[in-house]
């Protein structure tokens, strides 16, 4: 099912960009992906609240987990190394994509008292 497959929205618990594990089994080891899933969420959470443009949240961006190297040795996988890495493999990713900056819009309501003064 592709629901099992959905790691997480981002910037926050419920966003509008998602992250989905798409490695095949064959080409990917998913014990090894699974033991640093939460360092790869951390750093895709902290990715799309602070995207590459001008330090703004991503906005409607899909990233896909598609192959995973992992060093052998378990102390290379620590969260202090995969999360910066994973922060970095996902602005590069995004930057390959050909980002556009979008126009802000703001919705202002502005009440004023009717007294007219002279």
């Amino acid at each position: 099912m592709a629901s099992s497959n959905v790691w997480a929205f981002g910037p926050e618990i419920y966003g509008t960009n998602i992250l989905i594990n798409d490695s095949l089994p064959s080409g990917t080891s998913q014990e090894s992906l699974n033991k640093v899933r939460q360092s790869v969420v951390q750093g895709f959470r902290w990715s799309t609240r602070e995207g590459p443009l001008c330090d703004e949240p991503m906005r409607n961006v899909k990233f896909r987990v598609i192959e995973a190297e992992l060093a052998k040795n378990a102390a290379d996988c620590a969260p202090g190394q995969m999360i910066p890495t994973a922060r970095r493999a996902f602005y590069s990713s995004f930057l390959t994509a050909n980002p556009r900056m979008m126009e802000p819009v703001y919705y202002t309501e502005i009440q004023c008292t009717t007294k007219e003064s002279i």
